[in-house]
Order: structure tokens, then sequence, then C-alpha cells
């Protein structure tokens, strides 16, 4: 019993995850480009490619580092559950504010998005 609510549980982790990630990908560039900077020329779509670009190779660089946290994270949950939890909440509150006019925030400076 205690394995197939294990499974449950992480399929459940798993589809937030997903869902987070399709509604980032499907949505942000359209938001940048017509919401934020007011024009979708190629100039534009060239930079933000770039910044997003950047930050994936910056992704590459600190994971390992990531990955060391969670294999020396010893807790009575288990080493990767609070990484996910927390994850999951920075994320989903991150997604939340990252679509809203946070103090007029895309208008002063929607560099600050990156």
């Amino acid at each position: 019993m205690k394995k197939i609510i294990s499974r449950i549980s992480y399929s459940f982790g798993a589809f937030g995850n997903d869902v987070f990630y399709a509604t980032l990908s499907t949505y942000f560039i359209v938001f940048v480009t017509t919401h934020l900077f007011k024009s979708g020329n190629s100039k534009m779509i060239f930079m933000i490619t770039n910044l997003i670009a950047i930050i994936r190779i910056s992704e590459v660089l600190i994971d390992p580092f990531i990955g060391n946290a969670i294999d020396r994270t010893v807790t009575r949950w288990g080493k990767f559950k609070p990484w996910v939890v927390l994850g999951g909440v920075i994320s989903s509150i991150a997604l939340l504010l990252l679509f809203t006019d946070l103090g007029g925030l895309n208008k002063t400076n929607p560099l600050m998005y990156f």
C-alpha cells in the first residue's frame, strides 16, 4: 500500500512539474514579445532567445552543484522529497508572479523578468 501511495504522489508531482513548464514554455515568449516589450520585431525576439539560451547554458554549469546538494541532504523524509516540495512551492509562486503586473515591473524595467 505504501508503494502505491508513493507512486501516486510521484505522479501528481510530475504532473504539476510538467504543467508548470508547459505553461511557461508556451506562453512566456508570447508574453514577453507582445505584452512586455510591445513589439514583436525580429531583433527583440533574437535578444530574448539569446537570453533564454544563456540561462539554459548557466543551468548546465549550476546543476551539478544542485545535484551535489541534493545528494548530501539528510532528512527524515529522504534526500529528495524536501527539494521537490520546496521547488514546487517556489515555482508555483514564481509562475503566478511572472505574468502579473507586480508594481508596474513590466513597464519600468522589463528586463527584470530574466
